[in-house]
Parts: structure tokens; C-alpha cells; sequence
């Protein structure tokens, strides 16, 4: 689990230089709970440059025109400031957190990096190819291993002229290696294993069935899982199944017994007790909230 400490540094008087190809501005790990937290890109035209936040624990919400995507633990959105985009902490008075869920409707922690630079867009056109503005990496993968040991750094001392610029760099080309391979680290079952996973989860009976199309014992797959993800494959086979709810809840109007079964679910009232046990609400409730 990663630890961390909140804070922000700006970088206006570090990298005065304006011929730098990416010109970190300002970063930090924040933490909103219980309060009103909204941003709308519309309403913040001097706001220039490029944003990337990243979830560390809770759920936020990213509104790119009439689509809702929550950004659990793992999650993040890396958007264009002049694109229309909102994203916020949704009203959820009275939902404590979910400890070890991942997902709470309750608060949000996150980084962000705000930057600009011509060596930005390449980055940005490049991510929004592969997954659009909503990503999805690792909290274990390089790249976010490499904003902590420079969020360490900054708050030990004041970066040098360019550091910012290295930094964003080192991060971006991390961030898209993630993204063109997201199993990458992960042994050739595991990563198999997953992407059975990520096409089957509405349909999947067991991790059984998993197991046997990988060709090795349930017991087999779940230590080697276990050891390499730090989650079991039912816990990540849930985690798929709830985030795909919580899309479907925001961007269709569904009954809630519907996506119960479009998840993977075998019945609505299975799929709320799930769905309770990770947001401390139920879908029903979920749904009213952010409409």
C-alpha cells in the first residue's frame, strides 16, 4: 500500500523558461471528503495547459458531455483544459467509507499534475487514442512509483530549473508503456487470466471456468494471482463487475435487476448486497444521487 502525505507545490518561478517542451506548473496529493468539490472546465477559461488527476482511495466522478465515469482506486482522467469536462466528489451526506473496498462514495484522494508545453499534446492525442480521457493503471506500476519519489523530492527541497519537465517526461512515457500493456510485469498466466477476466465478466460462472481456460488448478491460479496483483481473482473479478455497474447506473436508466445480470450478477438482490458492501449505499440510492 502506498503511503503518502497531502500537499501541493507550484512551479511558476522553477521553470521560467519558456522554451522548455513540458512546463510543469503546479502538483499535489489532496483529499476531499464530505465537501463541495466541482470543477467545470467551461467556467475556467485563464485555466491553461493540460490536467491529470489519478485516484489513490474513494471514487470521484469525470463528466465528458453526457457521459459519467467514476474514477475509482486506479483511475484517473488526463484531459485538455479548453475540452468541455467536469469532475467532481459526488453528494453523498451520510456514506461513511468503505474500508478495503477501493470505492467509497464517501471522499476522494488523489494526485494531480498540471502542465503545459508543446511536447504535451503528442502525449495527451496519444492517450486519448488508446483509452480516451479516462485511464486505468496499477496504483504498483512504474509510473505512479515515479510521481511519489518526485512528490518525496519536492517536499525535501525545491527542484532545479527543467526538473519539473524530466519528471513529466519520465512520467508520461511510464504512464503510456502502462497503457499500451497493462499486464506488463505480470507472469504470462496472470496477464492471460486478466484478459479472460476483462472480456468474460458479465458471463463468467467461476473462477473455475478461468482456471481451466488458463490450464492450471483454481488453487494454482488464485496464489500466483494473489501474489503478483496483491488482489484475489474473485476480488478483481468483482471490482471489474462493480465499475462496469457504476457505468452503466450513471449513463443508463436501466433497472437495476438489468445491469445486475449485464455485470455478472445472478440476481438484483446479490448485486445489491455487493454493491452496498463496497459504497455503503445501494444502486438505487447510488443512481439518485448523481442525477
Amino acid at each position: 500500500m502506498i503511503s503518502y502525505q497531502f500537499g501541493n507545490f507550484g512551479f511558476l518561478k522553477e521553470d521560467t523558461l519558456p522554451d522548455a517542451p513540458l512546463f510543469l506548473m503546479d502538483t499535489g496529493v489532496e483529499r476531499r471528503c464530505e465537501e463541495s468539490y466541482f470543477f467545470d472546465n467551461r467556467t475556467r477559461p485563464a485555466y491553461e495547459g493540460y490536467l491529470l488527476q489519478y485516484t489513490l482511495k474513494g471514487c470521484g466522478i469525470y463528466q465528458d458531455g453526457e457521459k459519467s465515469y467514476p474514477l475509482p482506486e486506479g483511475h484517473g482522467f488526463f484531459i485538455r483544459m479548453t475540452q468541455e469536462g467536469r469532475y467532481f466528489l459526488p453528494d453523498t451526506a451520510g456514506a461513511p467509507f468503505s474500508p478495503g473496498s477501493g470505492i467509497s462514495s464517501g471522499e476522494w484522494e488523489y494526485f494531480y499534475l498540471h502542465f503545459t508545453g508543446a511536447a504535451a499534446a503528442p502525449f495527451w492525442e496519444a492517450v486519448q487514442k488508446i483509452t480516451g480521457s479516462v485511464f486505468s493503471i496499477p496504483a504498483a506500476s512504474p509510473a505512479i512509483s515515479r510521481f511519489f519519489r518526485f512528490f518525496q523530492k519536492c517536499s525535501a527541497a525545491r527542484p532545479l530549473p527543467y526538473e519539473g519537465g524530466e519528471f513529466l517526461y519520465s512520467f508520461l512515457c511510464s504512464l503510456l508503456r502502462a497503457l499500451e500493456s497493462p499486464s506488463e510485469g505480470n507472469s504470462p498466466l496472470v496477464q492471460r487470466a486478466c484478459g479472460y477476466f476483462q472480456e468474460r465478466f458479465s458471463s463468467l460462472s467461476g473462477i473455475g471456468e478461468a482456471a481451466a481456460f488458463c490450464g492450471v488448478s483454481q488453487e494454482h491460479l488464485t496464489r500466483l494471482f494473489k501474489k503478483e496483483t496483491g488482489q484475489t481473482p474473485l476480488q478483481y473479478l468483482t471490482r471489474l463487475r462493480i465499475e462496469n455497474a457504476l457505468f452503466l447506473l450513471l449513463n443508463t436508466s436501466e433497472p437495476v435487476t438489468s445491469i445486475a445480470h449485464a455485470c455478472g450478477f445472478e440476481n438484483g438482490n446479490y448485486f445489491a448486497r455487493v454493491f452496498r458492501s463496497y459504497l455503503n449505499c445501494s444502486p438505487e440510492q447510488y443512481r439518485r444521487r448523481l442525477r
